[in-house]
């Protein structure tokens, strides 16, 4: 999804080269001086001046020598210390990401706790003021479970805890009960949705599937206002690609690679802002490269975007 680094030239690895190329130009010149003092044929009346001469270019090359050799051990120096700055963020972020995953349970228990309260509350049959508090309470509830259900699962993926069970399974049967859930979703935001249905089996974790795909969905209905939402299947080759439609705002063309990193989102400037953290698409990159399932977006500004991740099918026999 990242779009390829363009390779730029150092400071240093520029004085590197321009240093090589002068001690080239330099020993072509003494070579050429000491076979003329040797064969004895050179044009100059004085072959001491011209062995002299060879001499102090010698000397030249020797000092620019030093010179590229010291640069070239400062310049493995820093590379050292990036690569070791390097390895410490990522064993840094490791370690946040362990200990994410490792305390989810008594992060997200609490809060559990707190909804069933809730809950409990609203079945008391309260009215007035203390009915609209007990709503608006479990409404933030909600969104902080959603937001920190978030962060725990791209670090559950991070840190290596989550591995794929994968299966043999007819995709409509997954599919079909999205479309229910994906149905109702859309029409409480007035949107159309449309779903076609598809036959064939497929090989990979239907769990993991399932929540690539209500990711998709989250982000087609966060950000398309009118229209409709659309989701479907293509075969192609040997694998079958599962995509969902949107008539949303679309994403510019150079903005495509950023949304999947963390905490990018491709949202227009008058937007209103929203909850999100900008990691549904994070974690759907992470899943995919875990089931190593290619995932593909193509987009028009103003008329909507098209996300799609491919599953290996099932040979009928």
């Amino acid at each position: 999804m990242m779009q390829p680094d363009v390779a730029r030239d150092s400071p240093h690895d520029n004085r590197i080269r321009e240093l090589e190329a002068e001690n080239a130009r330099l020993r072509k010149i003494r070579d050429s001086l000491i076979a003329h003092v040797e064969s004895g044929t050179g044009r100059t009346p004085d072959p001491y001046a011209v062995f002299e001469h060879s001499v102090m270019l010698a000397e030249q090359v020797r000092e620019r020598t030093e010179a590229l050799n010291q640069l070239m051990d400062d310049l493995r120096e820093s590379n050292s210390a990036l690569e070791q700055a390097r390895a410490e963020a990522e064993q840094a972020n490791h370690s946040k990401s362990r200990f994410l995953a490792a305390v989810s349970h008594d992060l997200l228990q609490p809060l559990n706790a707190a909804r069933l309260f809730t809950g409990a509350l609203e079945e008391q049959g309260l009215e007035g003021t203390a009915a609209s508090l007990v709503r608006s309470l479990g409404s933030s509830l909600e969104a902080v479970d959603h937001l920190l259900g978030t962060l725990v699962d791209i670090s559950r993926l991070d840190a290596g805890v989550i591995e794929p069970d994968p299966s043999s399974f007819d995709l409509a049967d997954l599919l079909d009960g999205l479309a229910q859930e994906f149905s109702q979703l859309a029409a409480d935001k007035g949107l159309a949705f449309r779903y076609v249905a598809t036959k064939g089996r497929v090989w990979t974790d239907s769990r993991l599937l399932a929540r690539v795909l209500r990711n998709f969905f989250s982000n087609a209905l966060r950000y398309t206002d009118a229209g409709g939402i659309l989701m479907g299947c293509r075969r192609r080759d040997r694998q079958l690609e599962i995509q969902v439609w949107d008539t949303g705002p679309g994403i510019e063309a150079h903005q495509l690679a950023d949304i999947f990193q963390e905490f990018r989102r491709a949202r227009p400037g008058d937007a209103p802002p929203d909850a999100g953290l900008g990691l549904g698409l994070a974690i759907v990159d992470r899943i995919a490269t875990l089931l190593d399932h290619p995932v593909t977006v193509a987009s028009r500004p103003g008329k909507g975007s098209r996300f799609a991740i491919a599953v290996p099918l099932v040979s009928a026999d």
